[in-house]
């Protein structure tokens, strides 16, 4: 064998020899790679429902506007033959919207709805002129006030959703709802009139509401 041959065959041996140590001491210190694989089957318990979570019982909402609407005197038709009249101007209703907590940039609407309308016999015509008059927060419905010139509504029973609307009024506030004396032959305001010579058997309910506009 050669020098040259021998000096090869001698340096291949001692790279194997130290690929070997390297390995080894790899092994020894955990620093060589190698992935290994083991295995586990998982059990079931029977399924239980999850239970619903527990809630507190709500409360009834309430609204700030609760019993600011107050009625006041009852209107009163008058009858000669089949012509009916308001000989007395009356309140129907008060809106008193007193307070600090009402006033500002708050707005509210009022208004007089129909119902009961089942219960109307003998009319040939039924048209109420309602007015509003705004008194100083604290102040008191005037029945005199309503003369059919302030701030007037024309509530014409013609069908079950007749009403009258007043809206984007001030809050810190009282706001009257009436009608004033009329002869009851007004075609552009009140105006009454029996479908016979006897007075009508049955009235209406009028239902007066406020809710915040803004």
């Amino acid at each position: 064998m050669s020098a040259v041959s021998r000096l090869s065959s001698s340096f291949i041996s001692k790279k194997m020899g130290l690929w070997v140590a390297f390995g080894a001491t790899g092994l020894a210190t955990g620093a060589v790679w190698a992935t290994g694989f083991t295995t586990s089957t998982p059990s079931s318990n029977a399924a239980a429902e999850s239970p619903a979570m527990a809630k507190t019982t709500p409360g009834n909402s309430t609204s700030a506007l609760n019993g600011k609407v107050a009625p006041v005197d009852t209107l009163v038709f008058d009858w000669d033959g089949r012509w009916g009249k308001v000989a007395t101007p009356k309140v129907m209703f008060k809106v008193d919207l007193t307070g600090a907590a009402y006033n500002g940039t708050k707005r509210y609407n009022v208004a007089v709805l129909l119902s009961k309308t089942s219960v109307l016999t003998g009319w040939a015509t039924l048209q109420l002129e309602f007015e509003r008059v705004q008194e100083t927060a604290g102040g008191t419905c005037d029945a005199t006030d309503f003369d059919g010139n302030t701030n007037t509504r024309v509530l014409n029973v013609d069908d079950q959703d007749a009403a009258v609307y007043w809206n984007g009024l001030v809050g810190d506030a009282v706001h009257c709802i009436g009608v004033a004396a009329s002869t009851g032959d007004d075609a552009l305001g009140t105006f009454l009139r029996s479908s016979q010579d006897t007075e009508p058997t049955g009235h209406p309910l009028f239902i007066s509401t406020v809710d915040r506009a803004a």
